[in-house]
């Protein structure tokens, strides 16, 4: 299968890069730097900004599905998060809308989104602890997530998001808990098993215009 990836050189874009290399896809990874990943087999590097239509149509020609995994980075200094993000703080939702017209334009219906806990359907489920973090220091991130998941939700995509819980770079796990009623069970995942749930939601829709809380 041909599926392009957005947000491929963050942690969990290069995970779900990963996870579908080893499942024998066609990939292509969707980055502003070409050097940021090394060339692997079955892996086509396309350079281009989220934020210009024209890149990213370019990239979801031929796909077959799409993967957004978007995201703002986040600078180590300073004392506020909030504070130190690298971009604008509309980076998803202007990315996404970009990413939807693009594939309404070349009739590709799959697309598996990441978002973030506790953002949308898994709102009223995140704990207070999580409730409160957000607020205090992630609170554009998470207005910028809602704001594309309404997107993604009235795109007449074939569309799942996925909501993962904290997120580690630990080695896989291989067992994890997928819920579309919210529930959770440990606070943190690991990257590499969010990868490997996509990589297979991609292909099996079992979870088709349905929000999805991942754990450990």
């Amino acid at each position: 299968m041909r599926i392009v990836v957005f947000g491929a050189t963050g942690g969990t874009g290069r995970a779900v890069v990963h996870a579908l290399l080893a499942n024998g896809h066609e990939v292509t990874a969707f980055v502003r730097d070409p050097a940021a990943l090394a060339p692997l087999p079955g892996l086509h590097i396309v350079s281009g900004d989220a934020m210009h239509p024209d890149d990213v149509a370019r990239a979801v020609a031929g796909q077959e599905a799409v993967v957004v995994s978007l995201g703002i980075p986040q600078r180590r200094a300073g004392l506020v998060p909030s504070a130190t993000r690298d971009g604008p703080p509309y980076v998803c939702e202007a990315g996404t809308s970009n990413v939807i017209a693009a594939m309404q334009a070349a009739g590709v219906l799959r697309l598996v989104c990441v978002t973030s806990f506790g953002v949308g359907d898994t709102r009223a489920a995140a704990p207070l602890l999580f409730r409160v973090v957000f607020r205090l220091f992630m609170r554009e991130v998470m207005a910028d997530k809602e704001r594309q998941e309404r997107l993604v939700k009235a795109s007449g995509l074939d569309w799942t998001l996925v909501h993962p819980v904290g997120l580690t770079d630990r080695p896989a796990a291989g067992h994890w808990m997928a819920s579309t009623a919210g529930k959770i069970g440990r606070s943190m995942v690991s990257r590499a098993d969010v990868g490997a749930f996509i990589a297979a939601e991609v292909v099996q829709r079992r979870h088709v215009r349905e929000t999805v809380a991942f754990s450990g």
